[in-house]
């Protein structure tokens, strides 16, 4: 199992697309492509940053999606959020959108 620490490469999280700006959602999806490639089993800890825009998460989880990723692996990412537990729920509805928008729902 792999464990992602956003906080640790990302304590600011940025826009959606690296063209905007540093620290994007579009750089962290790569990020998480890269380490879903190395192992399926991922953890992500989103606890720790000075919080996220709703662009950052949703082009970070929904854009997997939209990447091809495997909807069984993204929905299988594990996240943890003790600091905003809402966070989860709210990826969970951009990765669920962007299955729906892939499959013509």
């Amino acid at each position: 199992m792999t464990v992602v620490k956003v906080a640790s490469r990302y304590p600011s999280p940025g826009p959606r697309f690296k063209r905007l700006g540093p620290s994007s959602g579009e750089e962290f999806r790569d990020w998480l492509v890269a380490e879903l490639q190395k192992d399926e089993d991922l953890t992500v800890d989103l606890d720790g940053t000075e919080g996220y825009g709703s662009s950052f998460l949703e082009e970070s989880f929904g854009g997997l999606i939209r990447l091809g990723i495997d909807k069984k692996v993204v929905l299988n990412i594990k996240l943890i959020s003790n600091e905003e537990p809402e966070l989860i729920d709210e990826i969970t509805g951009y990765i669920k959108e962007a299955i729906l928008l892939r499959e013509g729902a």
